[in-house]
C-alpha cells in the first residue's frame, strides 16, 4: 500500500521580496491578503493534518516572496510550526 502524500500549503506573498511588480501581483494570486504569523501556520498544519492520516507522508511547503530573504529570526518562527 503507497502511502498518501500531502503537501500543507502556506502562501507569504512579497515576504522577505521588497518590490511589488505590477506582474506578481501575489496577494491577489494566492488569495492570502492577510499577513502570515506563526499562529496562522499552526493553524493552517493542523486543519491539513487533520484530515490526513496517520500514515501520511506530510511536507509543509512556502509559497510566494522570496523565503531566504524574509528575517532570519522570522524564518525559524515559520519554520518552527512545521
Amino acid at each position: 500500500m503507497t502511502r498518501r502524500h500531502v503537501i500543507i500549503p502556506i502562501f507569504v506573498p512579497h515576504k522577505g521580496c521588497p518590490n511589488d511588480c505590477i506582474f506578481c501581483d501575489q496577494k491577489k494570486i494566492s488569495g492570502q491578503t492577510d499577513e502570515m504569523t506563526p499562529d496562522k501556520i499552526r493553524e493552517i498544519a493542523d486543519t491539513h493534518l487533520s484530515t490526513a492520516g496517520p500514515e501520511a507522508f506530510v511536507e509543509i511547503a512556502f509559497y510566494g516572496g522570496s523565503f531566504t530573504a524574509i528575517d532570519r529570526e522570522q524564518q525559524e518562527e515559520f519554520l518552527r510550526q512545521a
